[in-house]
């Protein structure tokens, strides 16, 4: 099978989305297949690489705004074309439903070859970076909504990696069949026991005391700060608050924290290479993540798996992975103080932490990689197989009003 991916990114730029493209392209040429991902280049040099088998089409790309690590993708119709038209794929795969897929979709592809997307956010990721307040809020996101179902019904099928985020699209319209495949955990990595704490807790310097773990970027749309604040509430418990990534929000978390006179709980780590990142989760007694526009979460995937008690906010897709008072809590967005009573709850009963661990482990067990890529390889067999298109092209009929202003200026 020939399989072409389309990314906004792809490692060494971090993300869950380049991080799932990446182990599901690798896990496709293992299993005899021909993979090419086209993803934007990283330093802004266009090359073609290797990756185990893979190859990466790394396009000319520019400066992000809203996120420095995360370059954005520049190629013409006529060089995305040349590229489609070498890697002769027999299915598609876009990992990416921004402007990248609109560019694809331009292509007029949809009677040659099956087109499949998987999309990896909700519109309120996108409206809380725009910057605006109140009713001007509510309108950037609706303009998301708009878009994101408008592109995903040119595709003959959309991937969501949970239960909710797929039911909170075809509420909104979209009419594409659609399949939920989680984005997967290596759970031969991620497993309870005391496999190699000693040695992260002495490489970074890791605090005596209760160790509360959040691994991921350091972005605004993660609200970490509700993280930081909690530990304003667990003083009187020597809890330390680990804060496993990298991002643009880093200068302000680290003020934030400054300004609280948390230095001494507040632990910037870093970037954790993977080789160490399973045992920073052994080395920790719970997970916590108040971010509120979660598709799943990975994080919490490897929380599940490792066997950590789980502090989630209850919004969006977390509560398919977290059961409040089966394998963690889940309590009320910005809310700084729930978060430290749910931990408290945690480090005070040993028996209840003990039984939310193996409660969390069995949850991981329908998540593990093995059954990810499985699902990927029959969806793709299927669309192939069964590969139907229907007349007209995409944004053929573009709807009046600000989404036709909006669309216009996309196409220029």
């Amino acid at each position: 099978m020939r399989i072409l991916f389309v990314s906004h990114g792809y490692p060494p730029t971090l993300s869950g989305v380049t991080l799932v493209a990446q182990k599901l392209a690798r896990a496709m040429v293992r299993r005899g297949h021909s993979v090419t991902v086209v993803a934007a280049s990283a330093n802004g040099t266009a090359r073609i690489e290797n990756d185990e088998g893979v190859r990466v089409i790394r396009l000319q790309s520019r400066s992000n705004p809203f996120w420095s690590d995360g370059a954005l993708p520049v190629v013409s119709q006529a060089e995305l074309r040349q590229i489609v038209g070498e890697a002769d794929p027999e299915v598609v795969h876009s990992h990416e439903t921004a402007l990248l897929s609109l560019q694809l979709l331009r292509l007029g592809l949809e009677h040659d070859v099956p087109l499949v997307a998987t999309c990896h956010y909700l519109p309120r990721f996108v409206s809380q970076y725009v910057g605006w307040d109140g009713r001007l809020d509510v309108l950037a996101e609706s303009i998301v909504w708009e878009y994101a179902i408008r592109l995903l019904n040119q595709f003959d099928h959309a991937v969501f990696p949970s239960k909710t985020q797929a039911t909170s699209f075809t509420d909104k319209g979209l009419v594409v069949p659609t399949t939920v495949i989680s984005n997967g955990v290596d759970r031969d990595r991620y497993r309870p026991g005391h496999d190699g704490v000693d040695v992260v807790e002495a490489r970074y310097g890791l605090p005596e005391g209760r160790r509360m773990l959040f691994v991921s970027r350091l972005a605004k749309d993660k609200r970490v700060e509700v993280l930081i604040s909690s530990l304003l509430h667990l003083r009187q418990t020597n809890t330390h608050l680990l804060l496993v990534g990298t991002g643009d929000d880093e200068p302000r978390l680290r003020k934030i924290t400054g300004d609280l006179a948390l230095e001494d709980r507040v632990h910037f780590l870093g970037f954790v290479p993977e080789e160490d990142l399973p045992a920073v989760y052994r080395a920790s007694d719970l997970f916590a993540i108040a971010s509120e526009c979660e598709v799943q979460s990975i994080p919490t995937l490897q929380a599940a798996a490792t066997g950590l008690p789980v502090v989630a906010v209850d919004a969006a897709a977390l509560p398919d992975l977290v059961t409040d008072g089966v394998n963690g809590f889940l309590v009320p967005p910005h809310d700084p103080r729930a978060i430290a009573n749910a931990a408290l709850n945690i480090f005070s009963h040993p028996d209840r932490a003990a039984t939310m661990s193996r409660a969390g482990l069995e949850i991981s067990r329908a998540h593990g990689n093995t059954a990810t890529f499985d699902a990927h390889e029959s969806l793709y067999e299927a669309v192939i197989a069964g590969f139907i298109r229907s007349a007209g092209g995409p944004f053929s009929e573009p709807p009046p009003g600000i989404w036709s202003r909006v669309l216009s200026m996309l196409r220029r």
